[in-house]
């Protein structure tokens, strides 16, 4: 995340600032075929508890063969040649930074390897990058994704921030 020049730091949080507030259902579009995408979201927090910040990749409800490709693409577990489970994790890296718009501080920045998948919905496998206790208060999240994402580029994939449990 050191190297997202910092133009575009400030044009992120300044678009923040003047724009309506996300909600924890909002998704921000995060590009699967360049690498060095930026996704970025603001949320307001009413509540004091934790945050599960995900990496969403979305997949056609009914469509099987797309949630399995999705799936092996994303680096989820599956039995290798020998038999045993692994998991990879997508093939790509990912910065995350959460900024305390309110405080003007920096709460986390830190680097993901090859995120791997937590959970799953219908049309959506998400993976978890961050779990992080939340003051109230507006906090803008940015996730820059390094890598190719080759196997999967053509399906959508987003950032969302929702309660952890």
């Amino acid at each position: 995340m050191r190297d997202i020049p910092l133009a575009l730091c400030a044009l992120n949080l300044a678009l923040a600032a003047h724009s309506p507030e996300a909600n924890a259902a909002d998704v921000a579009p995060l590009s699967l075929k360049t690498s060095g995408a930026v996704a970025g979201i603001t949320v307001r927090i009413v509540d004091k508890d934790s945050y599960s910040v995900r990496l969403d990749y979305f997949y056609p409800p009914n469509d099987l063969t797309a949630r399995q490709r999705l799936w092996e693409g994303a680096g989820g577990l599956r039995p290798d040649a020998t038999g045993y489970t692994r998991e990879p994790g997508a093939p790509f890296n990912v910065f995350l930074r959460i900024y305390d718009i309110d405080d003007a501080v920096v709460i986390q920045d830190r680097r993901i390897s090859h995120p791997t998948l937590s959970s799953w919905g219908s049309g959506v496998l998400h993976a978890e990058l961050s779990e992080v206790r939340l003051d109230p208060g507006r906090y803008q999240i940015m996730v820059e994704r390094r890598g190719s994402a080759a196997g999967i580029s053509d399906y959508r994939a987003g950032v969302s921030v929702v309660r952890a449990y």
